[in-house]
This record gives C-alpha cells, sequence and structure tokens, in this order.
C-alpha cells in the first residue's frame, strides 16, 4: 500500500509497481518495480520455559544474525542456541542476511535454580536435614551410601561420598 505522502508499507512478498497523479496537471508517472521480501518465519523449537544453565532452540538455525532482547535473562548463538542466564523473560530477534528482513519469537522464560543447603556430613544411621524441606523432590546420587526423603531427611546408610539433587515442582528446575 502507499499513502498520498508516499509512504509505502509491504503487506506481502511480491513487487509493486506506484504511480503518482499530479492534482495541477494530471500528469502521472509510475516508478520502477518495488520488491517486498517476506518475513523471515521464527520459531522456538525447544521449550518456551528453561532454567537457568539449561538451553533451548530456535529456528532457522542459518541464514542470517540472531540477538536477545535480555543478555542478563538468556543468550542466543547464530545458530538458534539459547542458554538461560538469570531469571526472567526474553525474545530473540533474527535478522535474515539475504533480505535484511527480521522477526521475533514470542517469549522465553528462564527459571532462577532453586537454592539448596546440605550439612557437611552425617554419621552412618544418623539423620540430618537438607533445605527447602517443601515445594519439590529430593534424590540421592547413591542410596547405598545415604537416602533422602522429599522432606529433606537424610539417613547416613555406608560411608563414602553422596550429592542430593532437589527438583523444584512449580518449574522443574
Amino acid at each position: 500500500t502507499v499513502t498520498n505522502a508516499g509512504v509505502v508499507t509491504g503487506v506481502a512478498a511480491g513487487t509493486a509497481t506506484f504511480t503518482f497523479t499530479q492534482t495541477s496537471t494530471g500528469c502521472s508517472r509510475t516508478t520502477s518495480s518495488v520488491t517486498v521480501n517476506a518475513l523471515p518465519t521464527v520459531i522456538i523449537t525447544g521449550s518456551s520455559s528453561i532454567c537457568a544453565g539449561l538451553t533451548t532452540t530456535l529456528s532457522p538455525t542459518t541464514g542470517g544474525t540472531w540477538s536477545s532482547s535480555n543478555t542478563a535473562v538468556a543468550t542466543v548463538t547464530n545458530a538458534g542456541a539459547v542458554t538461560g542466564v538469570g531469571a526472567g523473560t526474553a525474545t530473540f530477534t533474527f535478522i535474515q542476511t539475504s533480505t535484511g528482513c527480521s522477526r521475533t519469537t514470542s517469549s522465553v522464560t528462564v527459571n532462577a535454580l532453586p537454592t539448596v543447603t546440605a550439612p557437611s556430613s552425617v554419621c552412618i544411621g544418623s539423620t540430618g536435614t537438607l533445605s527447602p524441606t517443601t515445594g519439590g523432590t529430593w534424590s540421592s546420587s547413591n542410596t547405598a551410601v545415604a537416602t533422602v526423603t522429599n522432606a529433606g531427611v537424610v539417613t547416613g546408610v555406608a560411608a563414602g561420598s553422596v550429592t542430593f539433587t532437589f527438583t523444584q515442582t512449580s518449574t522443574g528446575c
């Protein structure tokens, strides 16, 4: 489309010419063809909600450059690999090299990792408490050394080292 002020707006991919008719004389002239390029198609191909430190993917993976609306929340490579940095939301803009046209994704949410605490040691047959005690599930890397309940109660089973993982129910982090 074109306004009487000569402002052209691309509506769809293709070519168009524009004719100006001078009011005082009735004379007109037509422009050469103007090409309207299609916008690139951008898709969040991975999850739209990730944990800090984890990744998701965008498409396309070639043919242009990606940028993040907030690099304190998430970064992105030109191959469309997004890495969560901190809690918040970010969108990503792809600029197609061949046309210069750009398009922005919908938001990706980055969830903060839960804060956990643990005693430095427990004795065989004794217990200790991990934190948090609610809001998720705990697992032990080696139940032959120590077990843990979802309330964060650790019981020493045998001598050795073990790690515990807390998965927050609300975010999956």
